[in-house]
C-alpha cells in the first residue's frame, strides 16, 4: 500500500524544479514568482521515494508559477482614469483610453480634454515619452506633462474610424477569444504595461465564473485578419498555455 508524505524531502525536489523552470521561463522578471506546488512525492512499499508528477495540470490548476508585479508595471485599468497633472501640480486632464495602434506599435494615452466627470471633451494623444508616469505601489498611477492646460488643444486629436476594431485597450479588456486546442474560450481581463510605455503582458481568465487570472505575452492577444477580420485570438501554442504563470494582485 503506498502512502502520500509531506516531507523536507519533496521541499528539495520542488525548489529544484522550480528553479530549472525559471531558468527557460519567457516570463523572468522582477515580478516572477513560483508558488512551490505541483509535485508529489510518494514512498512504496519498499520505502522508495518515488516522485510523480502532480495529476491537474489543467489551465485552472493552482500548481503553477505565480507572477506579480515588477516596479514600474501597472495594470491598464489602472492608468485609465488616472489624473494628469502639469508642473504645477494642477489636474488638467485624466487619461481616457490607451490607443494600442497596430501590431507591435507603441501605445499611446489618450487623455481628455474638458468635459465633465470623464463626459464630453476632446480626446488627445500623447506619447509615453512626452510624459512622466509614476506606477507606485498599492497605489494609482499619476501622468505628469509640463504642458499648460490651456495648451492641451495643441496635442493631436484622436477620432476612432469604428467601434470594437479592438485597437483600444478598454476594448480588449473584457473581449471573449477562442482557444484553437479547447472547446472553451478564455476573456482577457486587463494588461499590464510598464511606465515607459512597453506592453509586456495580457491577463486572462478561462471564464466569465471563474476567479482565476492567468499571465500570458501580451502579442499572443491578436486581432483576426481576413474572414475573421475584427476577432480577437489568442495566439500560442497548448504548451505555453498550460504553463502561463497565475496572476498574483496584491
Amino acid at each position: 500500500m503506498k502512502t502520500l508524505l509531506a516531507t523536507a524531502s519533496a521541499s528539495v525536489l520542488l525548489l529544484a524544479a522550480a528553479a530549472c523552470s525559471e531558468a527557460n521561463a519567457p516570463y523572468e522578471t522582477a515580478g516572477y514568482e513560483t508558488n512551490g506546488q505541483g509535485t508529489e512525492v510518494v514512498i512504496d512499499e519498499d520505502g522508495a521515494i518515488v516522485e510523480t508528477a502532480s495529476a491537474d495540470t489543467s489551465l485552472n490548476a493552482s500548481a503553477r508559477p505565480e507572477y506579480t508585479l515588477a516596479a514600474g508595471e501597472m495594470e491598464a485599468s489602472d492608468l485609465i482614469g488616472a489624473s494628469v497633472r502639469n508642473g504645477a501640480d494642477e489636474e488638467i486632464a485624466t487619461v481616457a483610453d490607451l490607443y494600442l495602434g497596430e501590431d507591435g506599435a507603441s501605445p499611446v494615452m489618450l487623455i481628455r480634454d474638458g468635459g465633465v466627470a470623464g463626459v464630453g471633451g476632446d480626446l488627445r494623444q500623447i506619447s509615453f515619452n512626452a510624459a512622466t508616469v509614476t506606477a507606485p505601489a498599492n497605489d494609482e498611477p499619476e501622468v505628469l506633462v509640463q504642458i499648460a492646460e490651456e495648451n492641451l488643444e495643441t496635442l493631436p486629436a484622436f477620432e476612432q474610424d469604428g467601434m470594437n476594431d479592438y485597437r483600444l485597450a478598454s476594448e480588449i479588456m473584457g473581449a471573449t477569444t477562442p482557444v484553437s486546442f479547447r472547446e472553451d474560450g478564455v476573456r482577457v481581463t486587463d494588461l499590464i504595461l510598464t511606465n515607459s510605455g512597453e506592453l509586456r503582458y495580457a491577463v486572462i481568465s478561462p471564464s466569465l465564473a471563474s476567479t482565476d487570472q492567468f499571465v500570458v505575452r501580451a502579442n499572443a492577444i491578436r486581432v483576426a485578419e481576413g474572414d475573421s477580420d475584427g476577432d480577437v485570438i489568442l495566439d500560442m501554442d497548448e504548451s505555453e498555455f498550460d504553463e502561463a504563470p497565475m496572476y498574483r494582485w496584491e
